[in-house]
């Protein structure tokens, strides 16, 4: 008996007594989701700090990080303390990566401590993607090392997972001042663009009008589309190639796409200076309920 009882207790101090009472979703979705939601709730609730507080004890790198931010900024219930906030982001980084950009803001404002820059862009680079455009910024201002607009840009670039996203948006502004993109990166930019392109499209395309107008000749229609852009303009100038054979089909489609825009997203063109998509669009007689039901009972838009 005393072995095994030796062991135990030789657990218990190693795993603490918390994570052997902690509830087994203690690291849910769920309870992550509400400790950010109620982290800046107003007015406070106690009950809503001591499940915050809790959860952080139980090892849950969200709500640690919710009541770090409590802490940094000193509303909600708790006294501002710069130390206890960055402990708790110090454990919050340790359970998941991510958490080292909210390490990183406190180094670049000089919260709690000197401003560092340099360790500002180390703990932005431990984060990982979702501090990207931070530690790009950095980087295009030569704050906590060299300037470096090449390295900026190829890391914005990389980090881009959706035509516009933040981390696109960045890197697009440095192309429009003039930073150049390498072969390889033209090729991702481009590739990048044309799915933005093409998820534009269908989002226009999208309308009750053209679905009721198809409906109402019931069969499928197909309409091909020609959207010519300049280099220095996201908005095509949009042509009918062929159209689908009735009148109030072909009216509601060129009206749809008269609304396509890549915001100020240029695309790359050849040496003419254009670009020009060529776009067979099928339409199939479909439920309007159905349509209404995912548009909110409106017009998609």
């Amino acid at each position: 008996m005393f072995k095994p009882l030796t062991l135990l207790m030789l657990f218990a101090a190693i795993s603490g007594c918390q994570s052997l009472t902690r509830p087994v979703d203690y690291d849910s979705l769920l309870v992550r989701m509400r400790c950010m939601a109620i982290a800046g709730k107003k007015p406070l609730e106690r009950d809503n700090l001591r499940y915050i507080e809790r959860f952080a004890d139980y090892e849950n790198a969200m709500c640690k990080s919710s009541l770090g931010k409590m802490y940094k900024e000193g509303r909600y219930g708790v006294d501002q303390d710069f130390t206890k906030a960055r402990a708790l982001f110090v454990e919050s980084a340790k359970l998941n990566p991510a958490a080292n950009i909210l390490l990183g803001q406190m180094a670049e404002r000089g919260e709690g401590e000197p401003v560092d820059y340099a360790k500002a862009r180390a703990f932005y680079r431990l984060s990982g993607k979702n501090a990207t455009v931070a530690l790009g910024r950095l980087m295009e201002e030569g704050k906590g090392g060299p300037q470096d607009l090449p390295g900026a840009l190829a890391l914005y670039l990389d980090s881009t997972e959706r035509f516009d996203d933040s981390a696109w948006e960045a890197m697009n502004r440095l192309r429009k001042q003039g930073q150049p993109l390498s072969e390889a990166q033209k090729v991702r930019y481009q590739q990048l663009w044309m799915s933005g392109f093409l998820q534009e499209q269908k989002r226009r395309m999208g309308v009750r009008e053209i679905f009721d107008a198809v409906n109402a000749t019931g069969a499928a229609k197909i309409v091909k589309l020609s959207f010519r852009f300049k280099s220095d303009s996201a908005t095509p100038q949009v042509t009918m190639l062929s159209g689908s054979g009735n009148s109030d089909v072909d009216s509601w489609v060129m009206e749809a796409a008269s609304y396509i825009s890549m915001a100020d997203s240029a695309p790359l063109t050849d040496s003419s200076g254009e670009l020009e998509i060529v776009a067979p669009l099928v339409f199939s007689p479909r439920d309007t309920r159905r349509m209404l039901f995912l548009c909110g009972g409106k017009r998609c838009s």
